[in-house]
């Protein structure tokens, strides 16, 4: 998995104003598929988001966690459920990508 710096990641969805998590999500999702060969490409990700009106993201945010916890990471999907549920989604990103730079899987 690519490793990414958080505070970069947190910089750049600032600076682009919401732009850089869209991108992190494609990117992530393809690296997830990559590895662990479930799920679809990041731009039909995306645009299943939409077409579902954000509900497969909520999916995707424990699916996501289940994929990390196959590659050796902590099995961190509930929580992952559990801050999308309550509106605390953004930090799943963040998340998610540290889960991810700790990992030796490329």
């Amino acid at each position: 998995m690519k490793k990414r710096s958080i505070v970069m990641m947190f910089l750049l969805s600032i600076i682009t104003f919401g732009i850089y998590p869209l991108y992190w999500y494609c990117s992530f999702q393809n690296q997830l598929k990559k590895n662990t060969g479930k799920g679809f490409g990041g731009f039909v990700h995306l645009v299943v988001t939409f077409l579902t009106f954000g509900l497969y993201y909520i999916v995707w945010n424990y699916k996501a966690g289940r994929r990390l916890a196959e590659l050796g990471a902590q099995d961190n999907s509930t929580l992952y459920l559990v801050l999308t549920l309550i509106g605390f989604s953004w930090l799943n990103m963040f998340l998610m990508q540290s889960q991810a730079n700790q990992l030796q899987v490329k």
